[in-house]
């Protein structure tokens, strides 16, 4: 038994309950769509319980990532938070509560000028005097508020007010990077320097740290932060302009988010009723199907409202990349439309309406199920995913997906049948009241207009009620498929597209700018564009010591120092600054190492007079042993992500090769990570769901040449996505990486409409069953194409990366999609695709089979498809087991 003959017995088994469902909701429709509509309302109650997720760390960094495991082992040791007495900022384990600003000189010249220093100094003096809180009975202003060490406030950058800095401006002696033993390329944007002296500067960035050292600090410090975004935000300049932020700018801006706009949804809404109603526009008034096509535009905003209402009622935290999802939805739910519209009108018009719904869900059915389920388990495997904007962005557009795929079979199969009521008898499209044809209208003599907008009639075959978008742009790809230069155009696109992909994929890069998680409109995103672009970015990396030692023995100073200087050696750590306590100790007077308690006891003196190195031990409760100890090394700027990524993955492996119990942390690394890992995590994702695919495909498909085809198609479709984020300048991250999870699911969904519709029709030859694959499901997979692009269309014009991104990988898979399946795969089927293989039923020694020529196609869409093709009124007779022009042989089976 062939392969074929084995898909279409187990296709028959799959549309079995299919049909069974066709017959119920034949002789029900009004009761399974309004059960569907309450059930939907119902869930969308849910909504009210919608919570959103806006930390930035807990979104965008992978959970359980080494970074975390390393914080915890290091906040188990340094247990006290500083903030409030003694803060260092390379000290601390989580990114602190915090203020600032950038300034930068108007007219793009050096900001090293006493104007310009004393118009940022009276910045400065402005911020200090306006901004103050009230808590209580307490007025609280910076003095309050600011992390303090030696009693005086911690503000990074405000050595450029003292008078060392101002008299070696003015003798042009500003030592760079180093300046008074503080480190200035933090403070500094566009720093130029020549012979280790500070030339120019373009910007200058100040820093408030904030207290976080009890609960009242904590309360004061966030209102504090409130107030400085008002102030700054009122705040201008005739000199500089002013860019600011706080610790909780990128959290208050993603919440903003969240919220989505609104308008655009609105205005896509229309957009999709307005082609739904175009693209399905066709025939008289009543074989048109306007109504059925808006129809499915309201099943998939159903379908959202359920959903949404349902994963929100569950405790899903909705992220801000959940309100692309509409957008999407609406072009996956009218994909299945125009697939299921397709069918109808490809069964017998002379069947009763029972028969015709029937005969579409046995085959429009198993379509929509092979497609919505691969859809869905690429979302499910998504949600496996360690990052919780992925994970919970995949669980509400699974739910969705399943939504849209039942609110199909409930709410527009019913309205499929409550569309045919009408057309059989005779209604109008619009008012739906009995009318006449047009032929009975012209002979009463009515007027044109009269005839066309009131006259109308069933349709008796495919062509009576397509629209032009269904029945024109499926014929250029049968031309294109059929013409021997086409195939060679084919050919030489996708050697180019191949090239293009793997060019790419060697170039592309990794990584996720903060910048990129609010909209270009926000003040953050200014201001981190500017940090970003022209401040260095250097990282204080600890190395700590977790448990106890003997640091006065020769061999743990050995091993301490053997660490720091295999740190120091890697090519991007700064050989020129160490925070070692333990270095600096045995250069003090104090120092003695006669026994433990002695250099325990020296120690505590030195440290009260080197508060710098006073966070960095830690002594038991009788002070007798040092039970945890760290040290610091600090990197060159390091602009990309990769790097930064790379050399967190370095240090680490400095900390494994060393003997002593140490943790290499900081706090970005928590961020680095996600560089590090983001990479490993897409790919075995989209291995899995690829596999996962391949599964489904084998099940439902079972047939090798189409289970190879769908396999091939999924992997050069993705392949695709990775190569030409190159070219279109997206990185690979927590965003994207969802953007390329989701094209797994729709990189199968146009190829296994072609399959399905070639391996289902019949043809004597390739040729004809391509032509026919084609007039079947090219109209479909076009205007699903074209109303998936039109339903994210409008992201395009979004200020926020995460919705542009959106639209540039959906674009692309869209096109991708449509590429693979009507010009890639009709040539692969032209030429080995399996031919129609007669059964014995219909098989006889004298059995005319009827051959249709490319050139009677046309008339071809006008007959019924159960009836004969012989459209050219020739019947070619064709002996079985024979092998006809183009070598196809038609076996007797």
């Amino acid at each position: 038994m062939s392969f074929t003959r084995i898909y279409k017995r187990w296709e028959d088994k799959l549309a079995t309950p299919f049909e069974k469902y066709g017959v119920i909701v034949s002789r029900y429709p009004w009761h399974v769509l309004m059960a569907c509509v309450v059930i939907n309302c119902l869930l969308g109650i849910g909504l009210i319980r919608i919570e959103a997720e806006t930390d930035t760390e807990t979104l965008y960094t992978p959970q359980n990532s080494q970074s975390k495991v390393d914080r915890a082992a290091v906040q188990a040791v340094f247990v006290e938070d500083m903030s409030g007495t003694n803060f260092h900022s390379k000290s601390i384990t989580e990114e602190n509560k915090y203020a600032d600003f950038i300034v930068k000189t108007k007219n793009g010249s050096s900001i090293l000028s006493t104007a310009y220093v004393d118009e940022i100094e009276n910045i400065y003096n402005r911020i200090k005097e306006n901004v103050n809180v009230t808590s209580g009975d307490t007025t609280a202003d910076l003095t309050n508020v600011c992390a303090l060490r030696n009693g005086k406030c911690v503000v990074e950058g405000d050595v450029v007010f003292s008078t060392v800095f101002r008299n070696a401006m003015t003798a042009n002696a500003i030592s760079y990077p180093l300046f008074n033993f503080e480190y200035l390329s933090g403070t500094f944007g566009d720093a130029q320097s020549t012979g280790s002296y500070l030339t120019s500067a373009k910007m200058v960035r100040l820093t408030f740290f904030l207290r976080q050292d009890t609960t009242t600090a904590m309360t004061l410090s966030e209102a504090w932060e409130d107030k400085y975004i008002e102030v700054l935000g009122a705040m201008s300049s005739s000199l500089l302009d002013i860019t600011y932020s706080t610790s909780s700018s990128l959290d208050d801006e993603l919440d903003k988010n969240v919220n989505g706009d609104i308008f655009y949804f609105a205005l896509t809404f229309t957009m999709m009723l307005t082609y739904a109603g175009f693209a399905t526009s066709g025939g008289d008034c009543v074989s048109d199907r306007q109504n059925l096509g808006r129809a499915g535009v309201f099943a998939t905003c159903f379908s959202i409202l359920g959903s949404f209402g349902l994963v929100s009622m569950v405790g899903v935290k909705f992220v801000s990349i959940v309100g692309t999802l509409p957008f999407l939805i609406i072009g996956i739910g009218l994909d299945d439309m125009f697939i299921l519209m397709s069918c109808l009108a490809d069964s017998s018009f002379k069947g009763t309406i029972e028969d015709r719904i029937k005969e579409t869900m046995r085959t429009g059915g198993v379509a929509i199920t092979i497609t919505s389920i691969t859809d869905f388990l690429a979302f499910a495997i998504g949600a496996s995913a360690s990052f919780i904007s992925v994970r919970n962005f995949c669980v509400y557009a699974g739910a969705a997906v399943i939504f849209c795929y039942l609110n199909q079979l409930t709410f527009f199969i019913p309205c499929m049948v409550i569309n045919e009521r009408r057309i059989a008898e005779n209604n109008h499209c619009g008012t739906c009241q009995p009318i006449k044809t047009r032929e009975e209208l012209r002979t009463e003599g009515k007027s044109k207009c009269q005839v066309f907008c009131c006259g109308g009639k069933a349709p008796k075959n495919r062509g009576d009620n397509e629209s032009y978008l269904e029945k024109f742009p499926k014929l250029l790809f049968q031309y294109i498929v059929e013409n021997p230069i086409g195939k060679i155009a084919i050919v030489v696109l996708f050697v180019a597209y191949v090239t293009s992909t793997v060019y790419g994929i060697m170039n592309f890069k990794r990584g996720l700018l903060l910048s990129n998680l609010v909209t270009e409109d926000s003040y953050y995103h200014t201001y981190s564009k500017l940090l970003e672009n022209h401040f260095s970015s250097e990282i204080t990396i600890g190395f700590t010591v977790t448990s106890a030692q003997n640091y006065s023995h020769a061999t743990i100073q050995s091993r301490v120092s053997d660490l720091l200087s295999n740190a120091s050696a890697d090519v991007d750590i700064n050989p020129r600054f160490r925070s070692d306590w333990l270095t600096d100790y045995k250069r003090s007077m104090f120092y003695s190492s006669a026994s433990e308690a002695s250099f325990i006891a020296g120690l505590k003196i030195f440290l009260t007079i080197r508060t710098d190195h006073a966070n960095d031990v830690v002594l038991n409760k009788a002070e007798t042993q040092i039970v945890g100890a760290r040290f610091f090394v600090l990197s060159k700027d390091i602009p990309e992500s990769e790097q930064k990524g790379n050399i967190m993955l370095r240090m680490r492996e400095v900390a494994d090769n060393s003997p002593l119990p140490v943790v290499c942390f900081s706090w970005p690394f928590v961020f680095f990570d996600e560089y590090a890992s983001v990479f490993s995590i897409t790919f075995t994702t989209v291995g899995i769901a690829i596999a996962a695919m391949f599964v489904v495909t084998v099940l439902f498909m079972p047939h090798p040449l189409l289970v190879v085809c769908v396999t091939g198609t999924m992997v050069m479709i993705c392949a695709g996505m990775f190569g030409f984020m190159y070219y279109w300048d997206l990185t690979l991250s927590g965003i994207t990486m969802i953007d390329i999870v989701m094209s797994i699911g729709f990189s199968v969904d146009f190829s296994a409409h072609i399959c399905h519709a070639y391996i289902t029709v019949d043809g004597a030859t390739r040729k004809e069953r391509v032509h026919k694959a084609l007039d079947r499901s090219g109209g479909p997979i076009i205007n699903a194409a074209l109303s998936s692009i039109m339903g994210i269309l409008i992201l395009a014009f979004s200020s926020s990366y995460i919705f542009r991104s959106f639209f540039k990988l959906m674009f692309l898979v869209m096109v991708f999609g449509l590429a693979h399946a009507l010009l890639l795969l009709p040539l692969i089927f032209s030429l080995v695709g399996p031919v129609t293989e007669l059964t014995p039923s219909n098989t006889s020694s004298d059995k005319q089979v009827n051959v249709e020529t490319p050139k009677d196609h046309q008339a071809n869409t006008s007959s019924d498809k159960h009836e004969s093709a012989d459209l050219s009124n020739v019947a070619i007779s064709v002996p079985l087991d024979v092998t006809t022009s183009d070598n196809t042989t038609i076996s007797h089976l």
